[in-house]
C-alpha cells in the first residue's frame, strides 16, 4: 500500500454505464491526506459551483479515511461528499461501520460516481469484479431491507451495503445513506444518491 492507501479509485458513470479503475496521483495524498480533503479537491476541480445538486454533472464520492482498513484503532470512517440540495454548497457526511474497510480491502480508496441511471440500479463491488446491476425489485424498500435482500441475492452474509430508502428515492432533502448501524445523514447526501438512480452500493473485499 502507498501511504496506507490502495492508490486506486473507482470511477462510475451511471449515464453511460461505464466503470473504470483509475490509478491516483500520490501527490494528492501528500498535499491533502485522505477522506474529506481529497474529496474536496476532486469536487473543486470537477464540479462547477453553479451545478444543480440533482444534475448528472454533480459527483457523489464515497471515500475511505487514510487509515481505514489498517490496524489503527477506531479508523473506520467512510465520508460521502457531494453538492448539497439543502445548502447548494459542498456537503460531507461521515459514517462508521465496516463499509470503508471493506472497500479498502476490495482495492479502492474512493468511489467517484457521476451521471444518472435511466432506471434504478445498485453497484456490486467484489474485489476486481465491479457491476452495475438492476435494482427495480428494490424500489420502495427501506435501506435495511434493501441490504438484506442484496445479501440474499448475492449469497454472501459478509457483504457490506450502503443503501437509501424511500426518502432518498424521492429526493427528500434530509435523506440519509444507511450502512449497518451507521449512517451518512447530513446535508441530504441520500437525496443526491437517489437523484442518480442509485439504490445501493454492495462491497466485498478479500
Amino acid at each position: 500500500m502507498r501511504y496506507a492507501e490502495t492508490g486506486y479509485n473507482l470511477e462510475i458513470d451511471l449515464t453511460r454505464g461505464n466503470i473504470q479503475r483509475e490509478e491516483t496521483d500520490p501527490r494528492l495524498t501528500e498535499l491533502h491526506l485522505g477522506g474529506l480533503a481529497t474529496n474536496a479537491k476532486i469536487l473543486w476541480d470537477r464540479v462547477p459551483p453553479e451545478t444543480d445538486p440533482f444534475s448528472p454533472e454533480n459527483l457523489l464520492i464515497f471515500s475511505t479515511g487514510l487509515l481505514t482498513g489498517t490496524t489503527a484503532p477506531s479508523a473506520n470512517r467512510t465520508i460521502v461528499t457531494t453538492l448539497s440540495p439543502q445548502t447548494l454548497f459542498m456537503a460531507y457526511s461521515m459514517m462508521g461501520g465496516f463499509f470503508g474497510s471493506e472497500l479498502k480491502h476490495a482495492g479502492y480508496d474512493k468511489i467517484v460516481i457521476r451521471g444518472k441511471s435511466p432506471h434504478l440500479v445498485y453497484l456490486w463491488i467484489n474485489d476486481d469484479k465491479v457491476e452495475i446491476r438492476d435494482a427495480s425489485h428494490l424500489q420502495g424498500k427501506g435501506a435495511s431491507e434493501t441490504a438484506e435482500l442484496i445479501r440474499q441475492e448475492l449469497g454472501d452474509r459478509n457483504i457490506h451495503v450502503a443503501a437509501i430508502g424511500l426518502a432518498g428515492e424521492n429526493r427528500v432533502y434530509f435523506a440519509s445513506i444507511e450502512q449497518g448501524k451507521s449512517s451518512a445523514s447530513r446535508q441530504g447526501v441520500g437525496a443526491v444518491m437517489g437523484s442518480k438512480g442509485l439504490k445501493a452500493i454492495a462491497v466485498r473485499g478479500t
